[in-house]
């Protein structure tokens, strides 16, 4: 058929063609060997104009091909993940069911009931559903269920962190993300740091390598999402425009114990899709598993969005971070700039192929926005106003600053007052 359908395409041109060139000698407009170079010229546009069509359809053809080929790959990753997961409960289940005393098997069960009975009780009353949910959240937040930690790299700064998370002395930092040229304010980013005894702040270097090396990261992370969540509550009752970026690990999104009550706590709040963006690094986001990558698109179809910090180049796939609901990357200033004119490839394109001012709109026509981060002094603005980027952040408008305990107090008081 496409075959056929060229033919046709060219015998309509070509007869195109002789019309005009007939036309034009008929009505005198021109001599007779003008008007058949005029159908001739009319004829290679034409075929030039149907080849560049075609071109266009195979090109689309193929790439249609690519997304369902990467499709295909996720979801034989997703298989192959489900498989692992059956293996692994069988041999819980085969090591399970080796004897036990009485005195280690006794305990065991009663566990088992319990962990059993809540899911029961949490679907029987339907009605206080979220008040019993963030009941619960709030309390695992507070100590309860924490993970026993996989190796101790650092001893002290595992014992910081475990006592800093049961001591509540993790706080919540926010910077200003702001729009320009106006330079208003439009999101925060928010960072968790931790506070030793003697209330000294360390910075996310000295303890967030322990904690995932611990297997504590997914409660810093929990936390630091309740919290975010708590302050987009606040922020939008005054300004429903302004929202919150907030950092999270990949193991708190691949965290099968955690992260269903939490998809279904937002779930319940969807309402804050709108101003809750979930921001990872781009490592952590272009090797996520299976697991991740699932409960991620479950985010992303309650209409939440998601960011990508720590981006070294620009040479990323637009299409991937479309379809994962990525619609913000951050990116140094410097850098931006640089790639802008020509130091390295965006996109799969040569370095130099887009004019700096199309950097910005060859992002937004996938729906993602740049934000130039790390801006320090005002010469570097001037730069990135010239390519059209949208936000930028950095201590040139504002550093990160702590929320005050009292407003932080004043949301978990009344959460806890909703859980009853």
């Amino acid at each position: 058929m496409p075959r056929a359908s060229d033919i046709l395409v060219i015998l309509t041109y070509a007869m195109v063609a002789i019309v005009a060139a007939l036309a034009f000698d008929r009505f005198g407009l021109m001599s007779a060997e003008l008007a058949w170079m005029m159908g001739a010229l009319v004829f290679l546009i034409g075929g030039q104009v149907h080849a560049s069509v075609a071109r266009a359809e195979e090109r689309k053809l193929f790439e249609d091909e690519i997304h369902l080929l990467k499709a295909a790959n996720m979801s034989m990753l997703d298989e192959l993940s489900s498989a692992q997961d059956r293996i692994e409960a069988l041999a819980e289940t085969a090591v399970a069911t080796k004897p036990r005393t009485a005195e280690a098997s006794a305990p065991a069960t009663q566990e088992s009931a319990l962990e059993l009975s809540q899911p029961i009780q949490a679907a029987g009353d339907p009605q206080n559903a979220d008040e019993r949910l963030v009941a619960e959240i709030l309390a695992r937040l507070e100590g309860g269920g924490r993970a026993a930690p996989v190796a101790a790299q650092t001893p002290d700064a595992v014992d910081l962190v475990r006592r800093a998370l049961d001591d509540n002395r993790v706080d919540l930092y926010l910077q200003p993300v702001v729009g320009l040229p106006q330079r208003r304010t439009y999101f925060y980013e928010g960072y968790t740091r931790i506070r030793d005894e003697n209330g000294q702040v360390l910075g996310p270097g000295e303890f967030l390598a322990a904690a995932e090396e611990a297997g504590l990261i997914t409660d810093v992370d929990n936390l630091l999402l309740l919290r975010c969540v708590q302050i987009v509550r606040r922020l939008t009752k005054s300004d429903r425009r302004v929202g919150v970026f907030c950092n999270v690990s990949i193991r708190s999104l691949a965290d099968e114990d955690f992260f269903p009550a939490f998809l279904d706590f937002l779930r319940r709040n969807s309402d804050l899709a709108g101003a809750l963006i979930f921001e990872l690094p781009r490592a952590q986001f272009e090797n996520r598993s299976a697991t991740a990558a699932r409960n991620m698109a479950r985010l992303a179809d309650f209409g939440f969005r998601f960011s990508i910090d720590q981006v070294n180049d620009l040479n990323i796939d637009l299409a991937e971070l479309q379809r994962a609901g990525v619609r913000f990357i951050k990116v140094a200033g410097d850098r931006l700039i640089a790639a802008a004119h020509g130091a390295e490839p965006i996109a799969g394109r040569e370095p130099g192929a887009l004019r700096p001012e199309d950097v910005a709109g060859l992002f937004a026509r996938y729906g993602v926005d740049l934000v130039a981060e790390k801006i320090e002094v005002e010469s570097t603005v001037v730069e990135v106003l010239d390519l059209d980027v949208a936000y930028a952040q950095g201590h040139l408008f504002g550093a990160p600053r702590p929320v005050r305990d009292e407003v932080l107090n004043e949301a978990d008081n009344k959460l806890r007052r909703a859980a009853g």
